[in-house]
């Protein structure tokens, strides 16, 4: 007997596909037109932690994060995208399981036909957190020095307008320098010398809390940017971060300048070393401003 005729001989009946969809090690979830389960298999729900008693009748909603809530509402629109060009709907969301673990999936999403010819869909859904905190990790390190745990300067460049927002009253940007560091080195070694970085960098930290970002600019020199705070403020962290450090032995020198309107951050920043090294010329250990505009 040919394959072709073996093949020919069963019949694959409507409960043997039930079956296979249960049994898949494959998370997968069939919802209605109005995005509502009609069927999750155990997989699925062993991925969000809950069972489907919980999940029928609902929507992924009950289990997106808040952050991604808005990209499940676009999925429709997605859908109809993918449906015109003949092509499944990939996405990318992160589920929150009842214990507050977040989990991150890829959502391979197609058009599936119900009763009545009715538009339903299809997801067959992928773990990948692992992937993401791989990913993650690697996006960490490469935008942040690995000495002292800032930012480096693409991490700078990356992130410091996240620090500023249309509720930003103003900003703040200070570059400090380490005063005579390469004699401090010299005297007690390189390794004194990194350990002196790393501290100075968990005391600024501490320092400028969370409305400010931290970035070593290049050997002994730092950048701070500072959120919602006026020279006022910023001199009084700046202050508070020289009686903290007194200890060390190294004083600072820094220069430090608010954001004008319609001015990119790396402009200020750029104004803000010109004033460091303003303070360095005036005999260092102390702090610089321009006049207010």
């Amino acid at each position: 007997m040919q394959e072709g005729e073996r093949a020919g001989r069963y019949v694959v009946e409507d409960h043997w596909y039930r079956r296979m969809f249960a049994a898949s090690p494959v998370a997968q979830a069939l919802s209605d037109a109005d995005g509502l389960f009609v069927a999750v298999n155990a997989a699925y729900c062993e991925l969000v932690g809950l069972p489907s008693a919980e999940l029928i009748g609902r929507s992924a909603t009950v289990h997106t994060h808040p952050d991604d809530l808005a990209l499940h509402s676009s999925v429709e629109d997605l859908m109809a995208a993918g449906t015109a060009a003949d092509k499944s709907v990939k996405v990318e969301v992160r589920f929150v399981r009842p214990n507050d673990e977040i989990r991150w999936a890829l959502l391979t999403l197609v058009p599936f036909t119900g009763p009545s010819d009715a538009e339903w869909t299809l997801a067959a859904v992928l773990d990948i957190t692992e992937r993401k905190e791989v990913e993650d990790g690697i996006l960490r390190a490469s935008r942040t020095d690995q000495l002292t745990g800032a930012l480096n300067r693409r991490g700078w460049s990356d992130h410091a307008v996240s620090v500023v927002d249309d509720d930003s009253v103003d900003t703040v940007v200070a570059v400090l320098d380490l005063d005579h560091f390469k004699q401090f080195n010299d005297h007690f070694g390189h390794a004194a010398g990194d350990a002196l970085l790393r501290d100075f960098a968990s005391t600024a930290r501490n320092c400028i809390g969370a409305e400010g970002l931290l970035a070593r600019w290049g050997g002994e020199e730092f950048a701070i940017t500072l959120r919602n705070c006026d020279r006022r403020g910023a001199l009084r962290i700046l202050e508070a971060l020289a009686a903290a450090t007194t200890n060390s032995g190294v004083t600072f020198s820094a220069g430090y300048t608010v954001q004008r309107p319609n001015e990119g951050l790396r402009n200020t920043l750029d104004r803000a070393d010109a004033l460091m090294f303003q303070a360095k010329r005036s005999g260092r250990n102390r702090m610089v401003t321009d006049a207010p505009r």
